[in-house]
Formats: C-alpha cells, structure tokens, sequence
C-alpha cells in the first residue's frame, strides 16, 4: 500500500531516491578516507619525521666532526630537534687485520666504533621490512677513508628493522693515514676510529625538551687494551707485500695493499672518544 502510495506521490519517490543517494556517498567518502586519504597523511608525517631526524643527525655529526681536531677538553652544544622515537648511543664492531707475506701478523678483533641511533616506531609502511637506504654514504663506500681522498667518514642509514620499527643511524668509517716511501723503504701507518661515551639515552622524545653536550673527552695512541705494549708503541715488523683488511659483517675488505719489500712497517693506532650528555630542558 505503501509503495502505491509512492508511485503516485513522485516527491515521495524524489526524497527517497536523495536520501539513497547521499548515504551512498556518505559511505563512498568514508571509505577514500580511511583506504586513501588517512594512509596519505600518516605517511607524511612520518617522511617529516624522518626528515627531521635525519637533519638532527646532520647537526650532531658537523659537531662531532668539528672535535675531530680540537684538543681533550673541547665541547659543542645543540639542541634535539628530532621529536619522535628513542635516542641512544652504542658501539659496533670491526676486526682489522695487518698481513705480510700472506701471513697475518696483527690483529684488531675488538676494534669498535660508535653509533648514534634514532629509533622510530610506526607500522606505515614507507619501506619494505629488513630494507636498508643510506641517507649520506653508500653501501659500496670503503670501511675506512684515505687521507688522499677528501671522502665525508660519515654514514647515515635509514632502516626498516621490522613491521613496526625503522632506525635511524649516524656512524664513522675509519680514518687511515699512511706514508709509504716504496720498494726497499718504510710504510708508516696510522689508524683512528671514533668511538661515543655515553650513559645516557631518551626513551621518549616526544616527553620533553631535550639539549646535548658533545665533548671530547679522551685520545689514546697505541692503547694496551688493543694489543700494544705498555709503553704505547707501534707495532713493527718488515718483510713484502704488505696488506690491510676491516671486516664489519659482509666479510673482509682490503683497505690498503702493496708488493715490494719495506724495510720497516709501523702501525700506529688513534682512538678518538666523543662523550655525550644529555640535557633535560623542560
């Protein structure tokens, strides 16, 4: 009876049709919402954290690496601008070997290097699971840097660890320094590794405002805790076709390598410590 009534009321008919209609699209812009548009925004914002946490990497290694040359003693100041994740500073390490002959005559199987890491949780996927992009560096760059490039030592990496987590990484490759006179004469070598001192570590960011002081709190030449003697000298020895290899993970990279015979080598061993203390500011 109902329906009769309609089909002889055609504003009747109208109304419905409209209501139809604009639940219809009710439904229809609810949908683009959550399939399209709230994944869009989630997105940025976490490419805007990202940025931002890969510019306060940026400011903590122009910092770290003006202390490079500085005297113990020596401090900067920067504030944290990175506002989401945890903020924490740990060490990695690598095993360097020094071969004459073919045979190995010295080994650095604790030599370790610090990390600053940044770790932000978030399960939007900007990545795939276990992917690894390196924001400054590349994976083909060298472990150590030469004196007679002009390579930047620092590495920046973005990785997604798992479903939920990405981390964020500052580290240093190792600085090598060599001088060789050829067949017949000396290598003189020196290696320097950066390491990070810190007690401290933020849990959350995102709690409070946050500065830190980066001092540089200790240069060691030659320590005994990598193998030298107590008097802190260099490791010596002679004979031909002198090699270097760094081993972080993938398997040994040969750093430096000549044939011929030297009368003399010298390895020499530089370890710069970089403290950080963290500062609640509010």
């Amino acid at each position: 009876m109902y329906f009769k009534k309609l089909r002889k009321n055609k504003r009747g008919v109208s109304n419905v049709l409209s209501v139809i209609l604009i639940t219809a699209l009710m439904v229809t812009s609810i949908a683009i919402t959550y399939s399209y548009i709230i994944p869009t925004i989630d997105r940025g914002r976490l490419q805007s954290t990202i940025s931002t946490s890969a510019l306060f990497l940026t400011k903590i290694d122009s910092v770290s690496q003006s202390l490079f040359y500085d005297g113990v003693g020596a401090s900067r100041n920067l504030d944290i601008d990175a506002y989401s994740g945890a903020l924490e500073f740990r060490s990695s390490g690598l095993n360097v070997r020094a071969f004459v002959g073919g045979s190995m005559y010295f080994p650095l199987p604790g030599l370790t290097f610090g990390i600053v890491r940044l770790t932000i949780p978030s399960d939007i996927s900007i990545m795939q699971d276990g992917e690894v992009e390196y924001l400054k560096g590349s994976p083909y760059d060298p472990l150590v840097v030469m004196d007679e490039g002009s390579s930047d030592p620092a590495m920046f990496t973005l990785a997604r660890v798992s479903a939920e987590t990405y981390q964020m990484e500052l580290w240093y490759r190792l600085l090598f320094y060599i001088l060789d006179t050829g067949p017949g004469g000396t290598i003189d070598i020196s290696l320097v590794v950066i390491e990070f001192s810190s007690e401290d570590s933020i849990r959350g960011l995102n709690d409070g405002t946050y500065g830190i002081v980066v001092n540089k709190t200790n240069i060691e030449v030659n320590p005994t805790r990598y193998g030298f003697n107590v008097n802190n000298d260099p490791i010596t020895t002679s004979g031909a076709n002198f090699e270097l290899t760094v081993n972080k993970v993938t398997g040994p990279q040969t750093i430096y390598s000549v044939s011929g015979v030297r009368s003399l080598i010298s390895f020499n061993l530089v370890v710069i410590t970089l403290g950080f203390n963290i500062i609640s500011l509010g």
